[in-house]
């Protein structure tokens, strides 16, 4: 089974990139390959991931369901 992915979207250059679920802890530090931005998960952005995160375990809840 593959690890959950959400996509983060750099508040810089607007290019995405893909972090596993489970690095994404308020303080973790991201880094865009693209532009180079170094940020930490605090504050309103880290509870937008959390709110992504939670929509992300209800899909896969759904997925589950049976028919």
């Amino acid at each position: 089974m593959k690890a959950k992915q959400l996509p983060i979207t750099c508040p810089i250059c607007g290019k995405k990139r893909e972090y596993p679920v489970e690095a994404l802890v308020e303080g973790a530090r991201l880094e865009c390959h693209f532009c180079g931005l170094k940020l930490t998960l605090h504050g309103h952005m880290w509870q937008e991931v959390q709110g992504e995160i939670k929509k992300l375990a209800r899909a896969g809840d759904r997925e589950g369901e049976a028919p």
